[in-house]
Protein backbone atom coordinates (compact mmCIF):
# COMPACT_ATOMS: atom_id res chain seq x y z
CA UNK A 1 0.00 0.00 0.00
CA UNK A 2 1.42 3.36 -1.02
CA UNK A 3 1.99 6.28 1.31
CA UNK A 4 -0.74 8.28 -0.47
CA UNK A 5 -3.29 5.52 0.12
CA UNK A 6 -2.33 5.27 3.78
CA UNK A 7 -2.75 9.04 4.15
CA UNK A 8 -6.17 8.90 2.47
CA UNK A 9 -7.18 6.01 4.73
CA UNK A 10 -6.06 7.84 7.89
CA UNK A 11 -7.79 11.06 6.84
CA UNK A 12 -10.97 9.10 6.05
CA UNK A 13 -10.90 7.43 9.47
CA UNK A 14 -10.39 10.81 11.16
CA UNK A 15 -13.27 12.38 9.21
CA UNK A 16 -15.56 9.46 10.04
CA UNK A 17 -14.58 9.62 13.73
CA UNK A 18 -15.27 13.36 13.83
CA UNK A 19 -18.55 12.81 12.00
CA UNK A 20 -19.55 10.22 14.59
CA UNK A 21 -18.56 12.58 17.40
CA UNK A 22 -20.68 15.37 15.94
CA UNK A 23 -23.54 12.95 15.32
CA UNK A 24 -23.57 11.66 18.89
CA UNK A 25 -22.89 14.88 20.80
CA UNK A 26 -24.62 18.21 20.31
CA UNK A 27 -22.00 21.00 20.43
CA UNK A 28 -24.48 23.19 22.33
CA UNK A 29 -24.46 20.96 25.41
CA UNK A 30 -20.88 19.74 25.62
CA UNK A 31 -17.91 21.82 26.65
CA UNK A 32 -15.24 19.71 24.90
CA UNK A 33 -16.08 21.31 21.55
CA UNK A 34 -13.89 24.34 20.78
CA UNK A 35 -15.32 27.82 21.10
CA UNK A 36 -14.72 30.53 18.53
CA UNK A 37 -11.78 32.70 19.67
CA UNK A 38 -13.00 35.65 17.55
CA UNK A 39 -16.43 35.55 19.20
CA UNK A 40 -14.86 35.14 22.65
CA UNK A 41 -12.70 38.24 22.11
CA UNK A 42 -15.14 40.51 20.28
CA UNK A 43 -18.66 39.20 20.82
CA UNK A 44 -19.10 39.23 17.03
CA UNK A 45 -19.76 36.23 14.79
CA UNK A 46 -17.01 35.14 12.43
CA UNK A 47 -17.82 33.41 9.10
CA UNK A 48 -17.43 30.03 10.81
CA UNK A 49 -19.57 30.69 13.89
CA UNK A 50 -22.39 28.18 14.04
CA UNK A 51 -20.63 25.63 11.81
CA UNK A 52 -20.42 23.00 14.54
CA UNK A 53 -24.12 23.31 15.29
CA UNK A 54 -24.85 23.31 11.54
CA UNK A 55 -22.88 20.09 11.10
CA UNK A 56 -24.77 18.47 13.96
CA UNK A 57 -28.08 19.54 12.39
CA UNK A 58 -27.04 18.29 8.94
CA UNK A 59 -26.00 14.91 10.32
CA UNK A 60 -29.47 14.62 11.82
CA UNK A 61 -31.19 15.59 8.56
CA UNK A 62 -32.23 19.12 9.57
CA UNK A 63 -31.14 21.17 6.56
CA UNK A 64 -33.12 24.30 7.38
CA UNK A 65 -31.86 24.35 10.97
CA UNK A 66 -28.29 23.90 9.71
CA UNK A 67 -28.76 26.82 7.30
CA UNK A 68 -30.07 28.93 10.18
CA UNK A 69 -26.90 28.20 12.17
CA UNK A 70 -24.49 28.96 9.32
CA UNK A 71 -25.72 29.35 5.75
CA UNK A 72 -22.21 29.84 4.37
CA UNK A 73 -21.09 26.48 5.81
CA UNK A 74 -24.10 24.69 4.32
CA UNK A 75 -23.51 26.27 0.90
CA UNK A 76 -19.76 25.57 0.97
CA UNK A 77 -20.04 21.94 2.10
CA UNK A 78 -20.81 20.50 -1.38
CA UNK A 79 -17.71 22.24 -2.76
CA UNK A 80 -15.59 20.87 0.08
CA UNK A 81 -16.93 17.34 -0.42
CA UNK A 82 -16.43 17.56 -4.19
CA UNK A 83 -12.86 18.70 -3.72
CA UNK A 84 -12.14 15.93 -1.21
CA UNK A 85 -13.59 13.24 -3.48
CA UNK A 86 -11.59 14.44 -6.49
CA UNK A 87 -8.41 14.67 -4.39
CA UNK A 88 -8.90 11.16 -3.00
CA UNK A 89 -9.81 9.76 -6.42
CA UNK A 90 -6.71 11.26 -8.00
CA UNK A 91 -4.47 9.72 -5.36
CA UNK A 92 -6.21 6.36 -5.08
CA UNK A 93 -6.66 5.67 -8.79
CA UNK A 94 -3.69 7.58 -10.18
CA UNK A 95 -5.99 9.80 -12.25
CA UNK A 96 -5.72 13.49 -12.98
CA UNK A 97 -9.30 14.65 -12.65
CA UNK A 98 -9.28 18.40 -12.65
CA UNK A 99 -11.17 20.62 -10.27
CA UNK A 100 -11.50 23.28 -12.94
CA UNK A 101 -13.76 25.62 -11.01
CA UNK A 102 -11.26 25.99 -8.17
CA UNK A 103 -8.43 26.99 -10.47
CA UNK A 104 -10.18 29.79 -12.29
CA UNK A 105 -8.63 33.20 -11.50
CA UNK A 106 -11.99 34.62 -10.45
CA UNK A 107 -12.93 31.81 -8.03
CA UNK A 108 -10.76 32.89 -5.11
CA UNK A 109 -11.86 36.50 -5.51
CA UNK A 110 -15.55 35.59 -5.60
CA UNK A 111 -15.18 33.25 -2.62
CA UNK A 112 -13.36 35.93 -0.63
CA UNK A 113 -16.04 38.51 -1.42
CA UNK A 114 -18.80 36.11 -0.33
CA UNK A 115 -17.00 35.25 2.90
CA UNK A 116 -16.29 38.88 3.76
CA UNK A 117 -19.86 39.97 2.93
CA UNK A 118 -21.28 37.14 5.03
CA UNK A 119 -18.95 38.07 7.90
CA UNK A 120 -19.92 41.74 7.81
CA UNK A 121 -23.64 41.34 7.18
CA UNK A 122 -24.20 38.76 9.93
CA UNK A 123 -22.89 41.32 12.44
CA UNK A 124 -24.95 44.29 11.21
CA UNK A 125 -27.56 45.09 13.88
CA UNK A 126 -30.49 45.51 11.48
CA UNK A 127 -33.46 43.16 11.50
CA UNK A 128 -33.12 42.39 7.78
CA UNK A 129 -29.79 40.61 8.52
CA UNK A 130 -30.92 38.92 11.75
CA UNK A 131 -31.31 35.58 9.95
CA UNK A 132 -27.56 35.49 9.20
CA UNK A 133 -26.47 35.62 12.85
CA UNK A 134 -25.34 32.42 14.50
Amino acid sequence: MSIARIKILLISIAVLALGLLYYLYNPVGHSFFPECPFYALTGLDCPGCGSQRALYALLHGHLLQAAAYNLLFVLALPFIIYSAVIFAGNHLFGKRWNQNIFYKPWFAKVALVFILLFWILRNVPFSCFHWMAA
